[in-house]
């Protein structure tokens, strides 16, 4: 009945009106999909470094790749007053509790959170960052994944409709520029520069395929594929136009810049 009495407040004011008012990329956590753990994970301080916190199985996260062991994960958590020193450290053995009032978590020793966003009577809302084993993350829960089966039987006149189930699943952004173009985005954070940057963005020709940017692996035996950068890489239907190519190449640059 406590927890529940100090949420009524984090669920009536925090999550909107802090994600309304400070000014920080992070509020748009809500809008986006977020991995899940496998199960009991334990998040270091670096690679080798100490052992920050505990999350149960079934936490959302967001996260960035360090390499095939590790992961860069962000976590959204609140914490009971009584449990952080000065606004600043949390306390070893504090509890850490999502948006709806459940533990998901518990600090192992005293640490400072990646950021301070919020707080009301009882409890402090942070974000927490970490590096994480990548065998912890539930491979359910990775878009790319899902995103490969597809590309392994898609046609090159492939439709949005074979796209609409794993748009879903992923609670990807759509945004239709107009009658000829509809894209659809998830992002990752970027840690260094605290933004966002696109992940997956899937672009639609006339509600068929044209292309797809991604960062991490993605597979598609039918289409081309480009470097595009020092991060980024490209797979496109090469059944389309020079001048269709550079209007997506545009849609691109455009998500790049939002946040």
């Amino acid at each position: 009945m406590e927890i529940k009495k100090k949420y009524s407040l984090i669920n009536t004011k925090v999550k909107y009106k802090f994600c309304i008012l400070t000014i920080s990329f992070y509020c748009f956590i809500n809008y986006l999909p977020a991995e899940i753990t496998y199960g009991f994970c334990t998040i270091k301080e670096s690679r080798n470094g100490k052992d920050l916190f505990q999350i149960f199985g079934n936490t959302y996260f967001e996260s960035k790749p360090i390499d095939l062991n590790f992961h860069e994960i962000l976590l959204e958590v609140y914490v009971d007053k009584k449990f952080v020193y000065d606004d600043q450290q949390i306390l070893a053995k504090a509890k850490l509790y999502n948006i709806n009032g459940k533990i998901i978590g518990v600090a192992l020793v005293d640490f400072t959170p990646f950021k301070y966003e919020s707080e009301n009577d009882s409890m402090i809302h942070f974000q927490l960052s970490g590096f994480l084993s990548s065998a912890c993350i539930n491979p359910s829960s990775v878009p790319e994944i899902d995103l490969n089966k597809i590309l392994s039987f898609a046609k090159q006149n492939a439709g949005v409709e074979l796209f609409n189930e794993y748009l879903n699943k992923f609670n990807f952004q759509k945004d239709e520029t107009d009658s000829i173009y509809q894209s659809y985005i998830i992002y990752e954070p970027n840690f260094l520069l605290q933004k966002k940057d696109p992940r997956i963005l899937i672009i639609f020709y006339k509600y068929e395929l044209i292309a797809i940017f991604y960062t991490r692996s993605v597979i598609a035996k039918l289409y081309d594929s480009i470097e595009m950068g020092k991060e980024y890489k490209l797979i496109y239907n090469s059944k389309f136009t020079e001048n269709t190519k550079s209007e997506m190449i545009q849609i691109f640059k455009k998500k790049m810049n939002k946040f």
